[in-house]
């Protein structure tokens, strides 16, 4: 289970305090998912844009069972927020948008790790809560927060299946640096073949020579450390875009510095993600879907 980011700022001392944070944070959910969805749709990715409205309706219809819930009991006085709101998310809006490496299944996991840590939170505030009818609303935000996450996970199995299907990988693949090394060619190849994409003659002219050092490098390298290591996967469909490979070669990079025990290819491989990442600074200052 995902733990929190955080523990919660203090203790919530009333029922309507109860009623306010967790509206508070099914409607920041809401709009956190219509936000993504919004960049996503003007980037021209509207399938999965598509999966971020699906998201922010289910949690507007958790704030509609709050408000129910609160009706019900009888507390329809608001009460401010006793504390700012919890991050439970693993990204902003910006970031989950700006990656090129995203799909249905992992915008699907990513909402279950939420989930997650929004049971986690109810839990905590149910644990040292002082008044009773707190404790018990707490429990059962608990609860219903769990049924979520069990209902998101049977969406993220469907979206597994049906990426493979269409042979679209669900997170991670595994790969040597062999193969980081021909992605660092077809890099090279799209950069010099590709005039918009780095308008500036010289430095499309430095970014293929980088991309083809690295490679040179990397096949150097995968003698010394032929196994292979995982790292989040490019989708099929991105082979052919320039910032979705310079992102995924950057993850690559500093997942590999995490884990290799190798010295010398830890030395290698921090230099190469310096490079990568100017690299993935210099491709998304000049696409237009990033300035948008």
């Amino acid at each position: 289970m995902t733990s929190l980011n955080d523990e919660p700022a203090g203790r919530i001392r009333s029922i309507g305090e109860f009623f306010a944070l967790a509206r508070a944070m099914e409607l920041d959910a809401a709009t956190r998912y219509k936000e993504t969805s919004r960049q996503l749709r003007a980037q021209g990715e509207t399938a999965l844009a598509a999966v971020f409205d699906g998201l922010a309706e289910t949690e507007l219809g958790h704030i509609r069972q709050v408000d129910q819930w609160q009706d019900h009991e009888g507390d329809g006085a608001s009460a401010r927020l006793p504390w700012s709101i919890p991050d439970t998310f693993d990204a902003s809006p910006e970031e989950m948008a700006g990656t090129k490496l995203l799909t249905p299944y992992q915008a699907l996991a990513s909402a279950v790790r939420h989930e997650q840590r929004a049971f986690a939170f109810w839990t905590y505030v149910a644990a040292h809560a002082e008044a009773a009818d707190v404790k018990d609303a707490a429990e059962r935000m608990a609860l219903e927060e769990l049924e979520h996450v069990s209902l998101l996970r049977s969406e993220r199995r469907k979206a597994f299946h049906a990426g493979r299907l269409a042979g679209q990988p669900a997170g991670e693949e595994a790969v040597t640096l062999a193969g980081l090394a021909a992605i660092e060619r077809r890099v090279a190849e799209l950069i010099e073949s590709d005039a918009p994409s780095v308008p500036d003659i010289e430095m499309r002219s430095a970014l293929g020579a980088a991309a083809r050092d690295a490679s040179a490098k990397l096949d150097e390298l995968h003698a010394v450390e032929p196994a292979e290591f995982s790292v989040p996967a490019l989708p099929d469909e991105r082979t052919s875009d320039i910032s979705a490979c310079a992102e995924y070669l950057a993850e690559a990079y500093l997942r590999l510095a995490e884990r290799t025990q190798n010295p010398r290819v830890l030395g290698v491989i921090q230099d190469l993600a310096k490079v990568a990442i100017f690299r993935l600074g210099i491709l998304r200052a000049e696409d237009p879907a990033d300035l948008a």
